[in-house]
């Protein structure tokens, strides 16, 4: 089961639901025996629609010498931050 890990004070806590603990008797003050596992990566490909993709590559290769130049950063520009 995943369960979120939530804010209570200072403190985290995780909610463990009403029926879980009633199916394992459990109550408010029991102990119990925890596992940690890392949350794993994505290693899914998203899905991309094959005519969009082509026309992302298309525009690519047509102005990647103005994408690049829009990336380099501007000197003579005045920043308004």
């Amino acid at each position: 089961m995943k369960q979120k890990i939530t804010r209570v004070g200072n403190s985290a806590a995780v909610i463990i639901p009403k029926s879980v603990l009633k199916e394992n008797g459990l109550k408010i003050g029991s102990m119990v025996n925890i596992t940690l596992e890392k949350p794993r990566k994505k290693t899914s490909t998203p899905v991309v629609d094959r005519e969009i993709y082509a026309v992302g590559n298309d525009l690519l290769k047509r102005y990647l010498p103005a994408f690049i130049k829009l990336a380099k950063p501007h000197h003579d520009q005045v920043s308004h931050y």
